[in-house]
């Protein structure tokens, strides 16, 4: 019979796979605060760890109960009861990552049938998880309004209760939140008038939110190689990590994409790698540079476990598996720190960056905005028009002169 573990063992495991998991050694020390108040009470109560114990830690110590969700609580607590569950599903041999699904649907008897056909045909476009979830999100509270303004039947809906619905979701929702739902209300609106439920197309009724949008942070060449230099090719896991961050620098790939890369995506025989994009569920090809095509080589020849599995890039250790995306996050912020590049407040130092630090080259060298748009798999050019906000190549040219001041009286000086 297999020895429990005792809660330092299984703390050590935890940490274990949560850093070779790409989780920041930040935020494991930030969950070991409460680990460590969970071992001095285990031990000043003579009890064992299990998932009981660790609901009545948390519970006596916090005040944190473990039958009402995350929504209410503060992001401290937020932290203290991810602690303890983390424990708990290690502890019962569940998987510490809980893979990511469609959100539950809480929609009024009166509809569901409505709002389930709208989610199947949107299902049916190979959306991404986000934008499904999205639409889930927003047809939620969609159906909590109009329960709340006693309306039943889809087809009473007006652009006046389509407005009252904004107005009184932005009693509770920032800008960002707000905008989102804007494009999942126009899509409904269209698809009730499309399906005869709806005798006029309301969309138009939905107002525009305009949002600050923020300037990508850019690295330039010089940086770019500096960090590309600083990855050990001498050790396996250095291989392995410049065949990703490469594809980053050179392709514009995002983080989700280089992770989940299988075999079938690479076309050799064409020089290209094609797949669907997981956050827009757009396809893409992209050119296998010489570069990118044999920092893959060396690592699937040299380093990479031989083991049977889909995925391209794996974790070193046992258990062999496809990294993910936070993983790469912190490859590429060590790979920064590595080249002693400083990365000041604000600047961003992830695998976003390269892709905006891409965006902006192919800019300086001319490449039109359509073409910088397919290659980052952007799902319209208006997305890509923000790398126009650093492209500092073409803004000087429409910098103005400085006047010829001299012998012009400025503050009662002759300058």
């Amino acid at each position: 019979m297999n020895q429990q573990p005792t809660i330092t063992e299984l703390i050590e495991t935890v940490s274990q796979s949560l850093e070779a998991g790409g989780i920041t050694a930040e935020y494991i020390q930030q969950l070991s605060y409460t680990w460590n108040a969970l071992k001095r009470y285990l031990s000043e109560h003579d009890l064992f760890f299990s998932k009981e114990s660790g609901i009545m830690f948390l519970e006596e110590i916090y005040g944190i109960s473990s039958a009402k969700g995350y929504a209410n609580l503060r992001p401290v607590d937020k932290r203290r009861k991810r602690a303890i569950f983390i424990l708990i599903n290690c502890a019962e041999g569940i998987s510490l990552y809980r893979k990511k699904t469609y959100w539950p649907c809480d929609f009024g008897e009166s509809y569901v049938s409505v709002f389930s056909d709208f989610l199947n045909e949107r299902k049916s476009h190979d959306f991404a998880l986000s934008t499904i979830n999205r639409d889930i999100y927003t047809l939620n509270h969609f159906s909590k309004y109009l329960q709340l303004s006693k309306i039943s039947d889809i087809s009473s809906i007006s652009p006046r209760i389509v407005q009252g619905f904004m107005k009184w979701l932005a009693t509770s929702k920032q800008l960002p939140t707000l905008k989102s739902v804007t494009a999942t209300m126009r899509q409904l609106l269209r698809y009730l008038h499309r399906e005869g439920i709806l005798s006029d197309d309301y969309s138009s009724a939905i107002l525009t939110i305009r949002c600050r949008k923020i300037v990508p942070s850019v690295y330039g060449k010089t940086e770019i190689e500096a960090m590309l230099n600083s990855f050990n090719r001498a050790s396996s896991v250095g291989i392995r990590n410049y065949a990703m961050v490469l594809m980053a620098v050179r392709l514009g790939m995002r983080a989700s994409d280089i992770c989940g890369l299988e075999f079938k995506n690479i076309h050799w025989e064409k020089n290209t790698i094609e797949f669907v994009t997981q956050k827009t569920g757009k396809s893409t090809v992209l050119p296998l540079t010489a570069d990118v095509g044999n920092a893959i080589i060396k690592y699937l020849k040299e380093v990479r476990p031989n083991v049977k599995d889909d995925y391209v890039f794996l974790r070193m250790q046992a258990p062999f598996c496809k990294l993910n995306p936070v993983a790469l996050h912190s490859i590429v912020t060590k790979a920064f720190r590595d080249a002693d590049i400083v990365v000041n407040p604000g600047r961003k130092h992830g695998p976003h960056a390269l892709r905006a630090s891409l965006a902006t080259a192919m800019l300086e060298n001319e490449v039109p905005l359509s073409v910088i748009s397919e290659t980052l798999s952007h799902s319209n050019t208006d997305t890509t028009q923000i790398y126009l906000k650093v492209d500092m190549h073409h803004l000087r040219k429409l910098a103005l002169e400085v006047p010829d001041l001299t012998g012009v009286w400025m503050g009662g000086v002759r300058i």
